[in-house]
């Protein structure tokens, strides 16, 4: 009998939950990592200069991060819903890239050295370690380009690739953290008390964005922020 009361107990915050409207925060440490992921993708690292405990209002999409600048230093993170907000970080970015000559030898506008492919591949197909080559090209190749090979590796490309071409950002499928139909938790903390069920993914999303999921047991539609490849969260 003491176990049933439980269960109902759970049973009963967890409809509570399902219906609250209390707002979500993101932290300081959530865009951080959102922005580090981000340049490094596009062979970048750095260190954005903000406090992780800085609360910002929830957003009901995947943050926006804009590169106003070439050299990365600075990038703008912003929400258009359900409220407008946006913020400038200093990024500390360093470049994986050998730096510059001034030199006028014309290997010295050869320096960058990234990713290429070594032979032709359809769309469709995933990427192999031994699909990949490097090669030093010059500074006029623009952005979104790799210069780690395992970044690559098992991503699936969106369209026809050449021999000796650069890989760039653009050239591959969209990697969600969470795909449709995928067999999720939902799960919630009241009050210390943890409530978690199992559910399905109705819609593609990624790291922080909200989607749709569906609650196995009792069929209910909700809305929850992606945590994790495998974690939606309703509530605090």
């Amino acid at each position: 009998m003491l176990k049933l009361n439980i269960v109902t107990i759970q049973l009963f915050l967890f409809s509570l939950i399902l219906n609250s409207t209390q707002a979500l925060a993101i932290s300081g440490k959530e865009i951080k990592d959102l922005i580090k992921e981000h340049l490094l993708i596009q062979g970048i690292t750095s260190n954005p200069l903000i406090r992780e405990s800085r609360q910002f209002k929830d957003c009901h999409h995947k943050l926006n991060i804009e590169n106003p600048y070439d050299s990365f230093r600075t990038v703008i993170v912003s929400c258009k819903t359900p409220l407008k907000w946006q913020i400038s970080i200093r990024t500390n970015a360093e470049s994986k890239f050998q730096a510059k000559s001034k030199s006028k030898n014309s290997y010295n506008f050869k320096n960058i050295k990234l990713v290429t492919l070594k032979h032709n591949l359809k769309k469709g197909e995933l990427i192999q370690e031994s699909d990949l080559d490097f090669d030093y090209r010059n500074n006029s190749v623009g952005n979104g380009y790799f210069i780690d090979k395992s970044l690559l590796i098992g991503r699936e490309i969106n369209q026809n690739l050449s021999r000796g071409q650069i890989i760039k950002v653009r050239h591959l499928k969209e990697r969600f953290t969470v795909v449709e139909g995928q067999a999720i938790i939902i799960y919630a903390d009241l009050n210390g008390i943890n409530v978690k069920m199992d559910g399905n993914a109705l819609q593609n999303g990624h790291l922080n964005e909200w989607i749709k999921v569906k609650n196995k047991s009792s069929g209910k539609v909700v809305e929850g922020k992606i945590i994790n490849e495998k974690k939606i969260l309703i509530n605090y």
